[in-house]
């Protein structure tokens, strides 16, 4: 994941806890940036990565919103899902799980992939609407997309704490793995 975002310098880094972990550990960063940093901690560095693709998310869908391969809100979702168009569903990480049991399920019978994702005035907002607990993307490549995204997330409640707040991974392919060297400079 890319943590550059400004002009400047910026980092490459891989967001497995265990890879940063060992990067903080080494002072990975101070060297690949080739300045001197303050003690970074493991947690703030995974803040960061989540809010990176909190908005490379938020992107996507306006993106696709703005070419009409999204729809929001629970019927619309169930239908896209019931005519076999939804490539993803993204449900708002803080809705309530009796109000996306349905849609996860149809997701699953109908195979398509099921994320937890952004809270539901992030979603709202990025779909140019209300709060929404769940959004589909119809389109494969915007699904690619943002799948690929939500892949480098580390896992933590606040990104879709399943049945009674445990963590899990989103349904659908599985996301890659670093092979634990990873390359720091870009």
């Amino acid at each position: 994941m890319d943590l550059g975002g400004g002009s400047g310098r910026g980092a490459y880094i891989c967001p497995n806890r265990s890879c940063l972990e060992q990067a903080v550990k080494r002072g990975e960063f101070a060297r690949a940036l080739k300045v001197t940093l303050a003690p970074v901690e493991v947690e703030a560095l995974e803040r960061v990565i989540r809010d990176r693709a909190s908005r490379t998310v938020a992107s996507l869908l306006g993106l696709a919103r703005r070419a009409r391969k999204v729809v929001s809100g629970a019927a619309s979702v169930e239908s896209a899902l019931k005519r076999r168009t939804a490539r993803l569903i993204l449900t708002a990480a803080d809705a309530s799980a009796s109000s996306i049991a349905k849609i996860r399920a149809l997701a699953a019978e109908e195979g398509s992939p099921c994320h937890p994702s952004l809270g539901k005035e992030e979603l709202g907002a990025a779909v140019g609407g209300s709060p929404r607990a769940c959004v589909a993307v119809t389109d494969e490549r915007f699904a690619q997309a943002v799948m690929s995204v939500l892949a480098k997330v580390p896992i933590e409640r606040e990104w879709g704490g399943g049945p009674q707040g445990v963590a899990h991974r989103p349904t659908g392919p599985s996301p890659g793995r670093c092979g634990g060297d990873s390359a720091w400079e870009r």
